[in-house]
């Protein structure tokens, strides 16, 4: 196994950021919490919530990937989390009767004429072809989905969809087995976080549309204008990286990974500075970019005949003019622009990440590091003309979370815990995920959904009204840990959390 296959096998592989199959799971997990937290709150709309929850996994995730119903259930959670008395946007769908819930296809996909699949054996996603309502229930859906599109092109002039002929369905079929047959463990960790593919044509502030994923306002979509489909090594790239735009939306379900915000970052290819969050998003474009590059130049003979030579030269947008890189000719790869902003991210912004920020970060710079030895996070941008090394793809249509993340776990802070004791809040929906070893809680008070490792899944567990010598005891015997102080952190998160409460 070279260093490319190496890489490709690192960065699919990871159980918490990498593994798409671990990353599903857990938000599958999320989506039925929450429904059954939605059930409680909307006793008129409690038997539709309650069936969908109770799908196995199979059937339930063409619901949760539907992008009208996502969308909804994500205007949901906003509602929760802001305690709003009555969030109604799934239920309102979910009334329409759209037909059975076990069918294996989510009212999206069931409109489209004819229906065609990206990849059967390799991802549920579905390519927008026609829509064709065949009753009202189904034209609301339909008018809701195009709302969305449209809402996801605001910014382009004259933009519109784009339905596509069998040629434009071949081609995009071909970059998908490129890309498949490239990288064949990034491909299998990227390609199921895309629920479906769409084209669309208009005029950006800096020229054509090229592509975006839809993020929060078309959720687990692909746009791409056809122009993109004329060569197999371009469609594969953009699947590639609109794909992880996806995924890594999907792991911000599971996890937080900034401490603030609106901590920015300058970015010397642009004017304006970038939020961190959006940095981080970047960095996981530009690394398996990199990887990318080398996979293209290592192509053996038969990938080439079959598909045609790989592009000689990366194509990274150019730095905005009046930015340092375009004073300077700095930052004009993708391998550049990976190194400046790993080293801000694990350097200079260490401090506003969370553990999990730190350790998604390691992760892409270790990958990194084994492509391009010696960058690591400390890098500079200078990289010699000409020395063929990969680079990235453009970063015009970086995704920005237009909600926050929803794990944002409390830092734990030791404390001298009270003599008392403490017992669980009520009412506490939960959701064990043990082959994950997780637990996911939605606490009352702040409303929040919360992810709990084994550990503080364990602590939780020992709050049963029981004084504090119980639960230390208790702790000690399964543990093997006698020194309290993980103890005292992990009730004090936990108390943080609202998830436990003085007995």
């Amino acid at each position: 196994m070279n260093l490319t296959e190496q890489a490709d096998l690192a960065l699919a592989s990871d159980p918490e950021f990498g593994a798409s199959t671990v990353i599903e799971a857990k938000n599958i997990a999320r989506y039925r919490l929450g429904l059954t937290v939605l059930a409680g709150r909307l006793p008129d709309a409690a038997p539709l919530f309650k069936q969908l929850a109770e799908l196995d996994d199979a059937a339930l995730r063409p619901m949760m990937y539907d992008p009208v119903l996502r969308n909804a259930f994500e205007d949901d959670v906003v509602a929760l989390e802001n305690g709003a008395a009555e969030p109604g946007s799934l239920a309102h769908y979910l009334a329409l009767d759209l037909g059975a819930f076990s069918e294996g296809r989510g009212p999206c996909e069931r409109l489209t004429a004819p229906a065609v699949l990206l990849s059967p054996d390799r991802s549920p996603a579905w390519v927008w072809t026609e829509l064709r309502p065949a009753s009202p229930a189904e034209q609301v859906v339909a008018d809701r989905l195009e709302e969305l599109l449209a809402g996801s092109l605001a910014d382009a002039r004259d933009a519109g969809r784009v339905v596509p002929d069998e040629d434009m369905l071949v081609a995009l079929h071909r970059g998908r087995a490129l890309l498949a047959d490239l990288l064949p463990n990034a491909a299998a960790g990227v390609l199921p976080h895309i629920s479906l593919v769409g084209f669309a044509r208009g005029e950006m502030t800096d020229g054509p549309f090229n592509s975006l994923a839809g993020g929060d306002p078309l959720p687990s979509a692909v746009l791409m204008a056809p122009e993109q489909l004329g060569d197999p090594w371009m469609t594969a790239e953009i699947l590639l990286h609109e794909g992880l735009h996806l995924k890594l939306f999907d792991i911000l379900r599971t996890c937080s990974m900034v401490r603030d915000p609106d901590q920015t970052v300058p970015i010397p290819w642009r004017i304006s500075s970038w939020a961190l969050t959006r940095v981080l998003f970047a960095l996981h474009v530009y690394v398996h970019m990199v990887l990318f590059r080398a996979a293209a130049a290592d192509a053996p003979a038969e990938l080439r005949d079959r598909y045609g030579e790989p592009p000689k030269t990366e194509v990274v947008d150019a730095p905005t003019e009046g930015s340092e890189a375009a004073e300077t000719g700095d930052y004009l790869t993708g391998l550049q622009r990976a190194r400046y902003l790993g080293r801000q991210a694990a350097e200079t912004y260490r401090d506003q990440l969370t553990p999990e920020g730190g350790r998604f970060v390691d992760w892409l710079l270790e990958a990194l590091d084994a492509l391009a030895p010696g960058t690591g996070s400390a890098g500079g941008p200078a990289v010699a003309a000409g020395t063929g090394e990969p680079g990235g793809a453009a970063d015009t249509a970086l995704p920005e979370p237009a909600r926050r993340p929803v794990s944002d776990e409390p830092v734990p802070v030791p404390v001298s815990v009270p003599v008392s004791g403490y017992r669980k809040a009520e009412p506490v929906f939960a959701c064990p995920i043990p082959e994950h070893r997780q637990l996911l809680a939605f606490s009352p008070e702040p409303p929040r959904f919360r992810w709990l490792n084994e550990h503080a899944w364990a602590i939780y567990a020992l709050c049963d009204g029981g004084d504090i010598d119980s639960i230390r005891s208790r702790y000690r015997a399964a543990t093997g840990d006698v020194t309290d102080e993980r103890l005292e952190a992990g009730l004090a998160a936990l108390v943080s959390a609202g998830l436990i409460v003085p007995a």
